[in-house]
């Protein structure tokens, strides 16, 4: 995955701590790591908060504590009216975070402990360095107090390294976390901050270089894919007829619900597909062939679908392809028969309740792409427990089934079997609209067809999917045919990032 354009690491909390101490055993004392984060966070306050004066800085007892105290000092020089507090006044106890607080206390600063009234009324910037990137678990006791005062407060917030109570390597929040406005992320970038909820409650995300060497760090845990994603698709070549551009065929289309269909061939063509077929019942064939005449349109039975899946090179099944007994032979069928790469969408992943490992015999690559609830019942679990745990149960999806898993939602996720998962920096509330997964299934299969692998695919088809949904400057009011007609003018950063 780090050969795609567009890529950037992101690092799990362990990586990080291994690499601050590579770079202490190699000569860099800590405390010089501490002041240098808490400089970089100190400026970065001065700059998020311009018409700020006053800020309460919050600190625990370990590094992250430590990082807060030379913020507070370095605000206070810059001259804000500046309290430092801690629950019980527990001033942070580590080697370096002792001697922050040394240093803070001979500038005139004292740590009390935490004035939960004054917290929750505000007019004050908040500065969150409660609990670090180390801390895993929901915040308790006193703690979550401090916590659930500042969500109280509506105060702004700059958060160092991660927001208190968000999970660093997973973004989940199990109990009450600090939002924040803005946090200052030390030595790289970290995976809780890009995964729902982390990713919400983080607000702005600003990497701080500290002075620990990249290379240090290790491999990625997982990978945040930018808009330059869309780089790595191939342009059409000038010797390309229609087949060599790749085909496409779309099964689906149950009556009262041809449109589905409709929008995934007509986004597999603006995706860049050469040609793309149709295979739906035959009371909505009219519909489907009146929608987009570009799209030749053939019968819904197993013969057919198998005849016209050897002219193409990659398949969708699903995009409103309906519930009823006969669908789900079929589609079993298509699963052991077609060779193609398939995409598995809507009513073809209800089809396979929480039977994942079926894909497994599949003799060719699938991309699965469930919202939450269909992530649910394919786990067979509830859609809250995805939404607290989206990382893991992407993971857990590509685990069960071999196949690449998307996550749809905030923050989307690709993950492979045995691959660090990708996380989409991009996204928008303008897909929140109805078909926009069956836009996201057509260009996917376009993808496919092209010749991308199935990660690769579902990546950068994810980050076109977005882009096009910006592009088309519609926002609240985008619906799934404004995203379609956006993807040339998306695509166009394949030339023209």
């Amino acid at each position: 995955m780090s050969l795609m354009p567009g890529l950037i690491p992101l690092h799990d909390a362990a990586s990080v701590r291994d690499a601050d101490a590579r770079a202490i055993a190699s000569g860099t004392p800590g405390q010089v790591l501490m002041e240098t984060a808490g400089l970089l966070a100190a400026r970065e306050a001065l700059a998020s908060f311009p018409a700020g004066s006053a800020a309460t800085v919050l600190v625990g007892p370990g590094n992250n504590g430590g990082d807060g105290m030379v913020v507070a000092r370095l605000l206070a020089e810059a001259g804000w009216d500046v309290r430092v507090q801690a629950p019980g006044a527990r001033a942070p106890e580590t080697p370096d975070g002792v001697l922050m607080t040394t240093r803070a206390a001979d500038a005139g600063i004292a740590v009390d402990d935490v004035d939960l009234d004054a917290l929750r009324r505000g007019g004050r910037v908040v500065v969150d360095a409660l609990l670090g990137t180390g801390t895993t678990g929901a915040p308790r006791g006193a703690m979550a107090d401090v916590v659930g005062a500042v969500r109280e407060s509506g105060a702004p917030v700059l958060a160092l390294d991660i927001p208190t109570g968000v999970d660093a390597d997973t973004g989940a929040a199990p109990g009450p976390a600090i939002r924040a406005d803005v946090t200052v992320t030390f030595a790289a970038d970290k995976v809780g901050l890009h995964v729902a909820p982390g990713r919400e409650l983080a607000g702005r995300v600003v990497v701080a270089d500290i002075g620990i060497p990249p290379t240090t760090l290790g491999d990625a845990a997982a990978w945040l894919a930018t808009d330059g994603a869309v780089r790595g698709i191939p342009s059409k070549g000038a010797a390309d007829d229609k087949y060599r551009a790749g085909g496409v065929l779309v099964v689906g289309g149950a009556p009262g619900m041809s449109g589905a269909v409709r929008l995934s061939t007509r986004a597999a063509l603006r995706g860049g597909a050469g040609i793309v077929v149709a295979c739906v019942p035959d009371v909505v064939r009219l519909e489907v062939a009146l929608g987009t005449p570009e799209v030749m349109v053939n019968a819904l039975d197993l013969d057919e679908v198998m005849l016209q899946a050897a002219r193409v090179s990659a398949v969708a099944v699903g995009p409103g392809i309906g519930r009823d007994a006969g669908t789900a032979l079929l589609l079993r069928a298509l699963l052991a028969g077609i060779g193609h790469p398939m995409v598995l969408d809507a009513d073809g992943l209800w089809h396979l309740g929480d039977d994942l490992a079926s894909l497994r015999g599949r003799p060719g690559a699938t991309v699965i792409t469930p919202h939450a609830g269909e992530a649910a019942r394919l786990l067979g679990c509830e859609r809250a427990d995805v939404e607290a745990g989206r990382l893991d149960a992407a993971r857990e999806l590509a685990a069960r089934s071999g196949a690449v898993a998307l996550l749809k939602g905030p923050g989307t996720i690709v993950c492979a079997p045995d691959a660090a998962p990708v996380v989409l920096e991009g996204g928008t509330p303008a897909l929140a609209t109805a078909g926009s997964g069956d836009v996201l299934t057509g260009i996917i299969a376009a993808l496919l067809a092209r010749g991308m692998g199935p990660a690769d695919a579902a990546t950068c088809g994810a980050a076109l999917h977005a882009r096009a949904a910006v592009r088309a400057g519609m926002g609240d009011g985008t619906i799934a045919s404004d995203i379609i007609e956006a993807l040339p003018a998306a695509l166009d950063a394949q030339v023209h990032p």
